[in-house]
């Protein structure tokens, strides 16, 4: 296995897989916005509402966030956050959609398909758990969406497209190792990604109380690492031939 790295939070870009163009197209419809000189082109201001309310949303909970904060880190005002996304909760949807789109962009910039299913399905696991590491924000955000019993997720119309690629990608995986000899049959690819999420979130998401609990700093370089090699063997010896 190679490695861990531990790569600092990385700032999220702006990304146009098809149905993040999509869901583009859908908010600003087709109403257009002036710019003037040294005025930031839509796009850019967009993202930056973006990535400054995902630090608002993070750090303060759907609730606690505000607006006019996002807005003053950005160098905007309040009407104009609003003139891209309709409201607050309009924002927040963004923020969870631009989120999905991040992570599942970055897996397919993995070239899974191009690698042995062994290797394949181990560097998915390598790059799931070292994303939750990287970016913080997404595993708060995330939890506090679930505390709010998915709200406001319910209401996107492009998460469902979005989080289906991994699931394609992770079917053709098992397809292809099955046809190889090396992964045995009848294996369900959302369940096997539910493990793979599930063996890294909760360490990530929990390690506070887990560390404080248990007596340990999980998030030491040799404790990722390890934590790493126990997850990667879990999910090969759950989809090897007679596991």
């Amino acid at each position: 296995m190679d490695e861990l790295t531990i790569p600092h939070p990385p700032a999220q870009t702006a990304l146009a897989p098809e149905p993040l163009r999509r869901m583009n197209a859908a908010n600003t419809k087709a109403k257009k916005t002036a710019v003037g000189r040294g005025e930031r082109a839509p796009e850019r201001r967009k993202q930056e509402f973006l990535d400054a309310a995902r630090k608002e949303f993070a750090e303060k909970g759907y609730g606690g966030a505000s607006i006019n904060d996002i807005a003053a880190h950005t160098d905007s005002n309040k009407a104009l956050v609003y003139n891209y996304f309709g409201s607050k909760e309009g924002l927040y949807v963004a923020v969870l959609e631009s989120m999905y789109a991040d992570i599942r962009h970055k897996e397919q910039a993995l070239q899974l398909e191009e690698m042995e299913p062994e290797d394949a399905l181990q560097k998915l696991v390598a790059f799931t758990f070292e994303y939750y590491i990287a970016n913080p924000e997404f595993i708060a955000i995330l939890n506090g969406e679930n505390m709010l019993g998915g709200r406001f997720i319910k209401q996107s119309a492009f998460a469902p497209t979005l989080n289906s690629t991994i699931v394609d990608t992770l079917s053709r995986i098992l397809q292809r190792g099955v046809a190889s000899g090396v992964f045995r049959d009848g294996i369900d690819p959302v369940d096997l990604y539910l493990s793979i999420t599930g063996l890294g979130y909760t360490y990530v998401s929990n390690r506070h109380t887990l560390g404080i609990v248990f007596g340990r700093d999980l998030m030491k370089r040799n404790a990722l690492k390890q934590r790493l090699a126990n997850i990667s063997e879990m999910v090969t010896r759950y989809v090897a031939v007679g596991g």
